[in-house]
């Protein structure tokens, strides 16, 4: 059966609307509205292009889709808008079912893992009154919900509140992620939370409760009792902040280490998990999960955040029909642009380019010379990481390479670290994995010192990286690139970062991935089959 899975943005408070088709339960599709309106993360946006992008990449019209599934279970009148939205834009609308927001992301979770059963759980701000749920899934039997986790108690919140208080917004929280590495643990929470036997419990006054993502989470309450470390937006940073950030960080860190052993004490299978949800993007947090091994496994989708829920609500509508979901096959499940759109883009430009036949030997070659390379091929990655094909690629063997790329060519904080894409056999080399393979990058891990000089500018302050590995399977392309530089300069790592500037969303089609080269310092574009230079 033909599903379409849709997470959309009908209020405000909706962000990361999208579309994805799932086919006899298998994923063939998976699209970011972001990336077509290019307007970061879409708040408030309907999923327009990214269902007509979805529909083209399954070939598939939307009169053939058996159902469209969606989250928002609990939101007024959501089935009638959807059916007002699907006849104002494609002139028919296919039968409509709605699911919850946290059972979307489970699913997202674990019928993309492979694995035939394992406990789950979703963590996020909040999503259909609810802020997480835990559950047991398998193959055979399905998900049985064991426990929902209430918007008062959301972690996911939490974060947010400590993030605007430190003068970012809301969708910013990987910047306190990396700014909690340069300060220590020295600010008291106790007042806000509480943890218990089971994982923890707010304290009331404390969040607020805003009626519009344009208004601040935390109360006067918090302000008043946090005054000293709040931080205006732009304003320069101390050490107090940074002393906030790890101190929160620290809350967050425990509370997952607390919720997964609650999790595993009341559920029957204790060897895997599976973990979505917005919280589940806190990378440093996992590293912690990984090596204290309260599971032998953890598997995070590419997509946890709201990105995801299209692909979790395809996966139950496939649940509906009785198809066995498939397990996700490949990240790279959003547009693809052919050789020909390139050069046709690149000659009405009057771009300087050139045809080549290795891109990934050519990439290398500038790499190993400390020239940043735009990096744009095949179709487009779910989630939030550049997983290799829409990518902003340097050489992590040069030492301020960091500064480089903050000041000159993603215009960001300077604290904020970059992530290594390392050769999946040499990965264990470098990086303390425990013999996990991240090819996703949701995870971060300790660098290990003796090879950790060779590659400083992919190393955190703190000595960890957001590693990728990257397998020959995985993306060939992207996989030989980094063995041709390895060939080079004898280190099978390189710098891998989104293909964006700060506050724009990832590229999407051939013309953004040349108005980002053209808007910043990056050195070549090679695309498809083509190089791009500036002069």
């Amino acid at each position: 059966m033909i599903i379409l899975g849709v997470h959309c943005g009908f209020t405000l408070f909706n962000h990361e609307p999208g579309a994805a088709v799932s086919i006899n339960g298998k994923i063939v599709s998976s699209c970011e509205e972001e990336r077509y309106t290019r307007n970061k993360e879409a708040w408030g946006k309907l999923p327009i292009y990214s269902v007509k992008a979805s529909l083209k990449l399954a070939k598939i019209k939307v009169n053939q889709v058996d159902l469209v599934v969606s989250t928002g279970v609990t939101s007024k009148n959501l089935k009638s808008k959807l059916k007002k939205f699907f006849l104002e834009n494609f002139n028919y609308c296919p039968k409509i079912k709605l699911v919850n927001h946290q059972l979307a992301h489970v699913a997202c979770a674990f019928y993309s893992s492979g694995f035939k059963k394992a406990t789950a759980i979703s963590l996020d701000g909040f999503g259909d009154k609810k802020s997480g749920l835990i559950s047991e899934v398998s193959i055979e039997k399905g998900i049985k919900k064991l426990k929902f986790i209430s918007k008062k108690n959301s972690i996911g919140n939490f974060y947010t509140m400590i993030t605007e208080f430190l003068g970012y917004k809301t969708g910013d929280e990987y910047k306190v992620m990396g700014l909690a590495a340069y300060g220590r643990n020295k600010v008291d929470f106790s007042k806000v939370i509480k943890f218990d036997s089971k994982y923890w419990k707010f304290k009331g006054g404390f969040y607020s409760d805003r009626q519009s993502p344009y208004l601040n989470t935390y109360s006067e309450k918090f302000e008043k009792l946090f005054k000293k470390y709040k931080r205006k937006p732009n304003q320069k940073i101390n050490q107090l902040h940074k002393d906030f950030a790890a101190s929160a960080q620290k809350v967050l860190t425990e509370s997952l280490i607390r919720i997964f052993k609650y999790a595993k004490s009341i559920s029957n299978l204790k060897s895997k998990i599976c973990f979505a949800g917005g919280v589940a993007l806190n990378c440093s947090a996992i590293k912690e999960l990984v090596y204290d091994r309260i599971f032998k496994e953890i598997y995070i989708p590419p997509n946890p955040s709201d990105r995801g829920l299209p692909v979790g609500c395809a996966y139950l509508g496939s649940l509906f029909f009785k198809d066995i979901p498939k397990k996700l096959q490949t990240p790279f499940l959003g547009s693809f642009y052919s050789d020909g759109l390139i050069k046709k883009e690149l000659l009405n430009n009057n771009c300087n380019f050139k045809k080549i036949s290795n891109p990934s030997k050519v990439a290398a070659d500038y790499l190993s010379k400390g020239k940043i390379v735009g990096w744009y091929q095949g179709r487009s990655e779910s989630g939030a990481r550049a997983l290799g094909n829409r990518s902003i690629l340097a050489n992590p063997r040069i030492k301020n390479m960091k500064k480089i790329l903050n000041a000159k060519i993603k215009y960001r904080e300077e604290f904020r670290p970059f992530a290594p894409a390392v050769l999946k056999e040499e990965a264990e080399k470098y990086f303390k994995t425990l013999g996990h393979q991240v090819p996703y990058m949701n995870c971060t891990v300790m660098a290990n010192n003796s090879y950790a000089k060779k590659i400083p500018a992919a190393v955190h302050i703190d000595n960890t990286s957001r590693v990728q590995t990257v397998s020959k399977k995985f993306n060939k392309k992207f996989y030989n690139l980094i063995k041709n530089l390895k060939m080079k300069t004898g280190v099978p790592v390189v710098i891998n970062t989104s293909f964006n500037l700060k506050g724009q969303p990832i590229v999407e089609t051939p013309r953004d991935a040349l108005m980002t080269f053209f808007g910043s310092g990056i050195d070549v574009l090679i695309m498809g089959s083509y190089v791009v230079f500036k002069k």
